[in-house]
């Protein structure tokens, strides 16, 4: 009996967590604006297709030609949760974001 419910909760646990682990979606497109910031990570203003306010991190899973580097570089990847990006200390001024979970770049 307590072998079938150790493994009915288990299973349960095993299903219901699965959809908390997809949270991430696809971006892509050229950056406008590059930024970097005070907390150890860039800023990109991403255009079309999928576009938007985006932060590299030092601990995003970056692919070959590294982090975000200059305005017109084209960038694709997953991102997930909001972030922000610390543009000056004095006065403080923080710019919103989308977390980049995982990137890859052109050069």
């Amino acid at each position: 009996m307590s072998r079938a419910l150790i493994s009915f909760v288990a299973t349960t646990l095993l299903f219901t967590s699965i959809p908390f682990v997809a949270f991430a979606f696809p971006f892509g497109g050229q950056i406008s604006i590059f930024r970097p910031c005070f907390n150890q990570a860039i800023y990109a203003l991403i255009g079309p297709p999928r576009g938007g306010p985006y932060i590299w991190t030092p601990s995003t899973l970056t692919y070959q030609f590294g982090p975000p580097s200059h305005p017109g570089q084209s960038i694709l990847g997953l991102a997930g949760i909001p972030y922000y990006c610390l543009v000056s200390v004095q006065p403080i001024e923080v710019w919103p974001g989308i977390y980049i979970m995982m990137m890859g770049s052109s050069q």
